[in-house]
């Protein structure tokens, strides 16, 4: 339980929720940000970490993952409280206008505002579908990353045709004691140095390659022991495996937010145009989750949207004070709350 009063809580650490933090710090207000996966970046990250972005003002081009990280060092001055692998499960309005969010981890957030910035929804893993594997789900089968320590000097096997499963296998070569990978695919995913790397690897023994699928699971007495596996030539390869580590990619599950009882169109939440308000008010909706008429899926409207959405914060939150424009080439209180000038 978070038992504190928060001016501001984020759902969703994309490039719009972070976005969002940046704007609320100009504004000197600070917020908390709850993100369902393990890191910052969204879609950005989940869905074409690699691909290249033309479409950021002043930026002829950027990739999406670098775009997130810019994002985070751009907020870093106002150092915004993160809660990673934490989805918002349903939110209730107090008395006083107040909300209670609630988690999957059991946490509880008061807070006086919320932002929706969740996107596409929250990314889940894909999983496998194989009898009786979910029973070895974060103790023999992870499908996040894997710290090196957990696997270290055990068998693990990685599966998938996405990058993250070439980068997972570079994360654990020097500290597994065998690794095999398979992967169903004919041509890997397009990263030319991951793929010179992997064909490296295997070139010297130390990854084993199969192109494949994962048939069955021989578990006993509760512990995995090894994967069966049929190659394209329809044979059968036994693969002993004390760690599996599945990285088949991610989806993303959009919340009912009528559920929350905030009126939406198609489950995208209705918002106004003036503030990015919702029909609850002090509830905000930025980013790919919202609708209104003229809505464009973009993220540089997102942006936009967070900007007016952080006005209208600031002026719930100081009502006797009018929130004027500043400009950060000139405003010496902005430059001190981005810490670029010293405070007097």
């Amino acid at each position: 339980m978070k038992n504190d009063l928060i001016d501001v809580l984020i759902i969703g650490a994309g490039p719009c929720g972070l976005f969002q933090a940046f704007q609320l710090g100009l504004q000197g207000i600070n917020s908390h940000i709850v993100e369902s996966q393990s890191d910052a970046g969204g879609q950005c990250n989940e869905l074409y970490a690699d691909k290249p972005i033309y479409d950021i003002p002043g930026i002829p081009h950027i990739l999406a993952g670098d775009l997130a990280d810019q994002l985070l060092t751009q907020l870093k001055p106002f150092n915004p409280t993160f809660h990673f692998n934490t989805a918002v499960t349903h939110i209730v309005q107090c008395d006083d206008s107040t909300f209670k969010v609630h988690t999957s981890t059991n946490t509880t957030f008061h807070t006086r505002h919320i932002v929706i910035a969740s996107g596409a929804g929250a990314f889940t893993p894909v999983k496998m579908r194989l009898e009786g594997i979910e029973a070895l789900e974060n103790t023999q089968l992870f499908y996040k990353k894997v710290a090196p320590d957990l696997c270290a000097e055990q068998k693990v096997t990685i599966t998938g045709d996405t990058a993250d499963a070439l980068k997972e296998i570079i994360n654990q070569q020097n500290t597994a004691a065998e690794i095999t990978f398979i992967h169903r695919k004919r041509r890997l995913p397009d990263d030319v140095d991951l793929v010179a790397e992997i064909t490296r690897l295997q070139g010297n023994g130390a990854v084993k390659v199969i192109q494949g699928k994962i048939t069955e699971a021989i578990v006993e007495g509760g512990t995995l022991k090894k994967l069966l596996v049929t190659d394209n030539n329809k044979e059968t390869i036994e693969v002993p495996t004390e760690v599996l580590i599945a990285r088949l990619g991610s989806s993303p599950k959009m919340q009912n937010y009528s559920d929350w009882g905030i009126e939406t169109t198609r489950r995208h939440i209705d918002v106004s145009t003036n503030n990015f308000e919702s029909s609850i008010p002090c509830l905000y909706s930025v980013g790919d989750i919202n609708q209104y008429a003229g809505k464009r899926k973009l993220i540089l409207c997102g942006f936009h949207e967070a900007t007016l959405a952080a006005f209208a914060i600031a002026s719930r939150l100081n009502p006797e004070s009018p929130v004027h424009t500043q400009y950060t080439t000139t405003s010496t209180q902005l430059l001190q709350r981005l810490g670029v000038t010293k405070e007097t």
